[in-house]
């Protein structure tokens, strides 16, 4: 039901902010999409897959922290879960097992960006999630949380690199 409330809340404001001929649409304070006022791609899902996307960047670096779900510090469904909530009204799992085990089984030739990946890593099954940013020439770029080494806390990667490749086991989305 949020959701739905949450969806027509947007749309009413895409409709008012083109009535008004604004270029920035905003469902908070916050500006986060700039548009054309022509801009053919102007619908709901386009719209929450960049404020997914672009969320997401605000908190690259934020730490690691197991089991954490806020800006002090996320584990990786604990972000994935964050920002599908903050960003788009979206409440998806907690944990990755459950995002495994929900959304829409897609390809990673159609992710598009606010899609998830889902990895196993630590053990077999679902153990690490991650949301795309792009698929584009350089590959799948996507932002996690991670905890690895030198890279840990929210950092970009990308399908190219052997870790990810050889640990993925699929996509999913919620759109």
């Amino acid at each position: 039901m949020k959701r739905i409330i949450f969806l027509c809340l947007l749309f009413v404001s895409l409709l008012w902010a083109q009535e008004a001929e604004i270029n920035v649409i905003s469902v908070s304070a916050k500006p986060f999409v700039q548009v054309e006022e022509d801009d053919p791609e102007l619908d709901i899902e386009i719209l929450l897959r960049r404020r997914i996307a672009e969320l997401s960047r605000n908190y690259l670096g934020v730490p690691y922290k197991s089991a954490g779900v806020s800006p002090d510090g996320f584990d990786c469904s604990g972000f994935v879960y964050f920002i599908f909530r903050e960003a788009a009204g979206i409440e998806v799992s907690r944990s990755t097992v459950g995002i495994w085990n929900s959304g829409s089984k897609i390809t990673l030739a159609k992710v598009r960006p606010g899609d998830v990946l889902v990895f196993t890593t630590v053990r077999a099954g679902a153990s690490h999630a991650g949301i795309v940013l792009e698929n584009g020439p350089q590959g799948i770029i996507f932002i996690h949380a991670a905890s690895q080494g030198s890279k840990t806390g929210v950092i970009i990667s990308s399908m190219n690199e052997s870790y990810y490749k050889t640990r993925f086991m699929g996509a999913r989305s919620y759109f």
